[in-house]
């Protein structure tokens, strides 16, 4: 085969080209090496397509030619647009190719198409084609990073994190396996349900967002929500009931603002608030927490929606009752605890629910 006509493009995705570049093949390296030596007026676009694949090398992880081809485009286009604009000579395009990597590469942030599913992938995904390619993302960085999924859907990756899905993600299943840590703000889809592999939990969502935390050096997986509804499972129990005809699988379903645990090692969640509850209703800018003399009911009535939580209270105990004070600024369990204080009472947190202890009204 001729190459002297070969632009970088075309050298990324020249099989031969890359077996000399990753020393796979012992016949290639002979020709490559002897090619490269002499003075094909196309020399430089072969250095810059080498400095390339050796920058998006991974170790322990082949990298298909379509990946190669999807990864470089985009250097290789600003590279072409530079080139056209500035006249930049072959020599300045490798150099400005090369500061493009020391970016892309210098976030961290890695995207590879593994050619085969791993094992444990291929047994969540049944229905996916037996070739198709695995895309997994990671974050080297010390910082969080945005990663876009192709239903439209974002996830932000915290660091030491990495997620996976098939080449074909959105087609028939929207599924994910997620090492780590990140933040899912899920694009509605009734027809195609998200669903998020986390070590021993899977979460199911429609369309939502929510937090998962699942390290493989920590002994328990947390999923917390922000805004939505989602059900979690256990992985363990979701695959036993795999081929039962009519499956029986329980779920926990956690609305905005709670969070489940789930302990590996004794197989049961755990559901509670989050650590720091936020405002998720769509007027809580505008909703007073300015209290004059004010029915407790009322109040319960507006923590309740602006949080969207369940305060559980005795009614008839309480319905005389009423508060001066200033919530303002206050977290949600600093206004909790204030409030118990002046019912001289106190508050306790269950199955993700408020419970007001108070029997009336105090002095």
């Amino acid at each position: 085969m001729q190459y002297h006509s070969y632009k970088a493009e075309d050298f990324l995705t020249d099989d031969s080209f890359i077996a000399w570049v990753y020393n796979r093949d012992a016949a290639a390296a002979a020709f490559w090496s002897d090619w490269m030596a002499q003075a094909h007026p196309n020399r430089a676009e072969a250095l810059l397509a080498k400095d390339i694949l050796e920058a998006l090398n991974v170790p322990e992880t082949e990298v298909s030619e379509a990946t190669l081809t999807h990864e470089t485009g985009q250097i290789l286009r600003r590279v072409s647009q530079s080139s056209e604009r500035r006249k930049l000579p072959v020599l300045g395009r490798i150099w400005y190719a090369a500061a493009l990597l020391i970016l892309f590469l210098g976030a961290g942030w890695l995207v590879w198409r593994i050619p085969q599913k791993p094992p444990f992938l291929a047994s969540l995904l049944p229905d996916a084609r037996p070739k198709e390619g695995v895309v997994e993302q990671a974050n080297r960085t010390d910082k969080p990073v945005q990663v876009t999924l192709p239903d439209g859907s974002t996830v932000r990756l915290q660091p030491n994190s990495r997620i996976q899905h098939v080449a074909g993600f959105g087609q028939k299943v929207r599924a994910v396996l997620l090492t780590g840590e990140a933040f899912f703000d899920v694009v509605p889809n009734p027809k195609v349900p998200f669903l998020v592999y986390a070590r021993d939990v899977v979460t199911r969502v429609v369309g939502t967002s929510f937090t998962i935390r699942a390290y493989d050096e920590l002994p328990q997986v947390t999923v917390a929500v922000r805004t939505g509804r989602v059900t979690v499972y256990s992985r363990k129990e979701l695959e036993q009931q795999r081929n039962v005809e009519k499956p029986e699988v329980t779920g926990v379903v956690l609305t905005p603002n709670q969070q489940v645990v789930f302990n590996a090692k004794e197989e049961v969640f755990h559901k509670e608030l989050v650590e720091k509850p936020v405002f998720v209703a769509k007027n809580a800018a505008s909703v007073s927490f300015e209290f004059e003399d004010v029915p407790l009911a009322e109040v319960f009535r507006r923590i309740e929606e602006t949080y969207e939580i369940d305060i559980v209270y005795n009614e008839s105990l309480l319905q005389k009752c009423t508060l001066t004070a200033s919530l303002t600024g206050l977290s949600l369990y600093e206004q909790l605890r204030l409030i118990s204080k002046s019912l001289q009472g106190s508050y306790e947190v269950t199955d993700g629910k408020v419970l007001i202890l108070a029997t009336g009204c105090g002095e």
